[in-house]
């Protein structure tokens, strides 16, 4: 092809591929600057929690033995493991099917799924803000503001914030943490990874096909720049001066 045939083409391609790029680009520009300026800690909602010291689990002759704790469980149990709950001791059951259940670690009693009141302490005890609880719901859908196992309890704050503390109802931790600085990074994170439902996937067809787009777009561009740089233009390089 021709010199001018050569222009036409790139030009062409960047003017309608950056058409259709445009602004995809901006939202990737914009998504980096959101993603870069807060801190993850804030966007987690770590900076909230409650530094409480760690209480060790003292061994008790009125524990009962794991395989006691076991054997009353209706279901394979692949995992068991101590920890507290509020203080409390209690042993967490991990099932061959991958569910997971709770009981006491003195008595053996089955203590999941833990009803809203408990799941309110846990809330509570976990938020180092002094604020009114504005609601705890069973959530047994998945949503934007929580992706993971269902159901659990979401426990709302009355914050500057909006946060809500989403507590499992099989074994009382604090699952999830959200808030408007979680939203609004959630959001752009959306636009940046163009995963419009489930906001997970940063290898789906469309951000390969646009990240493919964009880089003809890029290289359409240095292919116009042969065309729009002169010999002239170069001359300060050489110490030359250019006529006016």
């Amino acid at each position: 092809m021709t010199k001018q045939q050569w222009h036409t083409v790139f030009t062409k391609t960047h003017k309608w591929v950056g058409l259709v790029l445009g602004i995809q680009l901006l939202f990737w520009t914009l998504g980096g600057i959101v993603m870069t300026w807060i801190p993850i800690e804030t966007v987690r909602g770590t900076h909230k929690v409650s530094e409480a010291a760690p209480a060790p689990i003292r061994a008790a002759d009125d524990f009962l033995a794991v395989a006691d704790i076991v054997s009353l469980s209706p279901k394979p149990v692949v995992e068991a493991r101590y920890s507290l709950l509020l203080g409390q001791p209690v042993v967490n059951l991990r099932h061959g099917d991958d569910t997971l259940s709770m009981r006491s670690a003195t008595s053996g009693t089955l203590l999941s799924p833990i009803p809203a009141a408990l799941a309110e302490r846990v809330a509570v005890a976990d938020f180092n803000l002094d604020v009114p609880v504005l609601s705890v719901l069973e959530i047994n859908t998945p949503s934007v503001d929580y992706r993971g196992q269902l159901p659990v309890w979401q426990v709302r704050f009355d914050d500057a914030e909006n946060t809500a503390l989403y507590v499992s109802q099989s074994d009382g931790r604090v699952v999830a943490r959200r808030s408007t600085i979680w939203r609004i990074f959630d959001f752009f994170w959306m636009l940046h990874i163009m995963d419009y439902s489930e906001r997970t996937d940063i290898n789906n067809w469309l951000i390969i096909a646009t990240s493919f787009f964009a880089a003809l777009f890029t290289i359409s561009g240095f292919g116009l720049l042969f065309f729009r740089f002169y010999r002239r233009d170069f001359n300060f390089l050489l110490g030359r001066k250019t006529n006016s």
